[in-house]
């Protein structure tokens, strides 16, 4: 591939001809730099292939985006048809379609040469073998998945419980890279993320980790992950604001009778704060919410909000009360769109540090969409802290 430069374990990857490879990395670790590789060496000739992503602004802002950047990289002329989610290489007369997993019948329809499904451990299980039923024609029909472990959920069955959990698998062989083995990264990339302990192990060393002392032991996909009709229910926002740390911004419904569903998340990294209030304002706009909780920390966000005629509060910010509502809330049946991907993800892993005490608070990483939910449930309880900042 002119113009594309892999290191040892891309390299293998994606010369890769098994059936269901996979690479498993941490965080910068060139996973879809690799997926979207791979896909270079299916589109030489007809066929259509598909790419997958959890939901649809990460399939459009990131795998799809990496993919154009290597077909421009390497001089491949494309025709990209946006209203279909379609690109069509005229070379070959190959053409690629892109889907997002967040609802898998969406996919059922024509049979694939090729799928590559990106962030694989955000999809559901069932999504994964949606795309595996309908990889099965060509010479040699493929589906590679690229992901960082989030616990040990099915990608850990089916890479390392169920296989070898290395690259020798007959079926399912597994690349793991850690971020630091990627050589187009800052030396001092990892250690300044700060992640410590078992979830640098996962976020960095792309381990599949057992997080002992899980918060939201309740927390079912099979039980709270569902799409629902919510036309009339009253809207809320919740924002986890950070430059450092992800924004994650929650969209919340509530019924008159007291059901809840979560309906929407933005979730971006390395945000500045002018940033932060335009996705704030946008996703208001947006969804018409009637109020929009923030942390009592973000004054300035606050009282920037207002200043534009936002009906932003301080939110309850109690952590123990938090946590007792919210498990409250999933006991209830709140539940949870699919698309939200990032807050799925932080309920599996959102847990407390080892040994803890009866004081300890949960381990502050991969929590900010998981906050974002607390603050919106605490703050709509009967012991509501937030109010208006003048």
């Amino acid at each position: 591939m002119n113009g594309v430069s892999l290191f040892p374990r891309q390299m293998r990857f994606v010369q890769d001809e098994r059936r269901f490879p996979g690479y498993v990395g941490g965080i910068g670790s060139g996973k879809s730099f690799a997926g979207g590789a791979k896909v270079l060496t299916k589109i030489d000739k007809p066929g259509l292939g598909g790419v997958f992503a959890p939901s649809y602004p990460m399939l459009r802002d990131a795998t799809q985006r990496t993919l154009i950047g290597l077909l421009e990289l390497t001089g491949i002329a494309y025709e990209q048809h946006k209203g279909e989610n379609r690109i069509r290489i005229p070379a070959s007369g190959h053409e690629i379609l892109f889907r997002s997993l967040d609802n898998p019948d969406s996919v059922r329809g024509p049979n694939l040469d090729w799928g590559w499904i990106d962030e694989a451990s955000l999809v559901s299980k069932e999504a994964s073998n949606v795309v595996n039923g309908r990889v099965r024609v060509g010479d040699n029909p493929q589906v590679w998945k690229t992901f960082t472990p989030k616990g040990r959920n099915w990608c850990w069955e089916e890479y390392e419980r169920d296989a070898t959990g290395n690259e020798s698998d007959p079926l399912h062989p597994l690349y793991r890279v850690k971020t630091t083995e990627n050589p187009e990264l800052p030396d001092d990339f990892a250690y300044s993320l700060g992640y410590t302990g078992r979830f640098a192990e996962q976020e960095l060393g792309g381990e599949f980790v057992a997080f002992e002392g899980v918060v939201y032991p309740m927390f079912s996909r099979s039980v709270h992950v569902q799409t629902r009709e919510t036309p009339d229910w009253a809207t809320t926002l919740s924002v986890d604001a950070g430059t450092r740390n992800p924004t994650a911004i929650l969209t919340g419904r509530k019924a008159s009778d007291g059901r809840r569903h979560i309906a929407r998340e933005v979730y971006r990294r390395g945000m500045s704060s002018d940033e932060i209030i335009v996705a704030i304002a946008e996703e208001a706009d947006r969804t018409k919410p009637e109020v929009i909780f923030l942390d009592p920390s973000a004054n300035d966000y606050i009282l920037t909000l207002q200043r534009k005629g936002y009906p932003a509060l301080k939110a309850n910010n109690d952590v123990t009360f938090g946590i007792g509502v919210v498990t409250t809330a999933l006991s209830d049946g709140m539940t949870i769109d699919p698309s939200c991907v990032n807050l799925i993800a932080e309920l599996e892993s959102y847990h407390y540090p080892d040994n803890r005490t009866e004081s300890d608070k949960p381990v502050k990483e991969f929590d900010h969409a998981a906050d974002a939910l607390r603050y919106l449930i605490a703050s709509e309880s009967p012991v509501l802290e937030g109010t208006l900042v003048y």
